[in-house]
């Protein structure tokens, strides 16, 4: 078993090598532009519209920063003709400089998400005009893209999930004193999981009950290993007498994954820049500009942080994991360790440092919201743990 464990991780990693050396570039079929614009030919409305500009010339390119103004000229095609589009925020808001400037070789990302909603707002077709000084030269360069309705598996997502949490939260931070955002994610994270505290309690049963019978279900396997039909039958016996069903300790957790992936991307995503018409009415007089994304003066939680804050979640999991998994105490000297048992002691250090590592490449929002929903799963395992059979 171990060797079959080498051998796919071994087969992964030169995979991955293989697709960066050969497969993640693309082939060059002509020579280069010297400015490239990457920009969504499609985005449903509400998205982030956002482009990417490369310089492959010789030469820096200065492109001016109108902020508070939108960036860059906007038009919408409407009755067979464009029609410029304009849209301004607050001052305050512009922390970006008055003139970007991208040497040779180097990109620049210009975002329109604090403009999105007056500039992309409806459904139809957009084209975006960069105007720029290239060596003394003023350079023009357009790009189009399609603003979309969003389809009906997406408006039932938002409208079930996401709309409904979103709201939660803003209203949770519009009511605490400084309008505190990290305060606001712990009360929503610990009103989600009291909602889910049964289906999670249930499951987490179901899990210590699959523990105890693993030995016996692990015999079976070297028993019957020739014998699918005999293994699935006695499997099955096995459940019975120990009324036991595997399903318990899956479904609840596959309940709760629309409501936490939801819960994922409203702690993701930049309230101060969201769409003000995704808030119930009462909410749209809500000032999002105030929200206070800086956590008693140690965390921001609008910024990435590399450090810190992956430490300990990646920490925190493993402790969760830990206790989670069951202990060897009774595992005899030299026998070999069973698949099961083997493929948790991997998850048990991989799943914490790909936490770790995918919490330093977010903002600090998404660690925080992990943070605390898993230091609730950790006082809830422990109750589950000293409970007795």
């Amino acid at each position: 078993m171990k060797n079959r464990v080498v051998n796919i991780l071994l087969f992964t990693v030169v995979f991955l090598l293989l697709f960066q050396l050969f497969g993640g570039k693309k082939a060059e079929t002509g020579p280069k532009e010297d400015i490239a614009i990457s920009l969504p030919s499609k985005l449903v409305i509400g998205k982030e519209v956002a482009l990417s500009v490369q310089n492959n010339s010789l030469f820096p390119l200065t492109i001016p920063n109108p902020c508070p103004k939108n960036p860059l000229q906007v038009e919408f095609y409407e009755n067979g003709e464009w029609k410029m589009r304009d849209a301004e925020t607050d001052a305050a808001n512009c922390t970006e400089p008055a003139q970007w400037e991208i040497l040779l070789g180097k990109s620049q990302k210009i975002t329109f998400a604090l403009w999105n909603v007056k500039l992309f707002g409806t459904e139809g077709l957009y084209r975006v005009t960069l105007k720029a000084a290239l060596d003394g030269k003023d350079k023009v360069y357009t790009k189009e893209i399609q603003i979309t309705h969003p389809g009906v598996f997406r408006r039932f997502w938002t409208e079930v999930f996401y709309r409904p949490i979103i709201n939660t939260l803003v209203f949770l931070v519009s009511v605490l004193p400084y309008h505190s955002l990290g305060f606001g994610i712990i009360l929503l994270t610990l009103i989600i999981k009291i909602i889910l505290l049964g289906p999670n309690q249930k499951a987490l049963k179901s899990q210590k009950a699959m523990q105890k019978i693993q030995p016996e279900l692990e015999a079976l396997k070297i028993k019957y290993k020739g014998d699918p039909q005999k293994l699935a039958q006695e499997t099955m016996g096995i459940w019975q007498k120990y009324k036991v069903n595997p399903l318990n300790s899956c479904l609840p957790i596959l309940i709760q994954f629309p409501i936490l992936i939801a819960l994922f991307y409203v702690v993701k995503d930049n309230l101060g820049m969201m769409n003000p018409e995704m808030l119930y009415a009462p909410l749209r007089s809500f000032d999002l500009a105030t929200i206070n994304s800086n956590f008693l003066g140690i965390l921001d939680l609008a910024k990435i942080n590399l450090i810190a804050l992956p430490i300990v979640i990646g920490v925190l999991q493993f402790i969760q994991m830990r206790l989670a998994l069951p202990s060897n105490k009774n595992k005899e000297q030299g026998a070999p360790e069973p698949s099961m048992a083997l493929m948790n002691k991997m998850m048990q250090y991989a799943m914490p440092v790909m936490i770790a590592f995918f919490t330093a490449s977010l903002p600090a929002a998404v660690g925080f919201y992990w943070g605390t929903s898993t230091l609730f799963g950790i006082g809830q395992q422990v109750i589950v743990n000293r409970m007795k059979d």
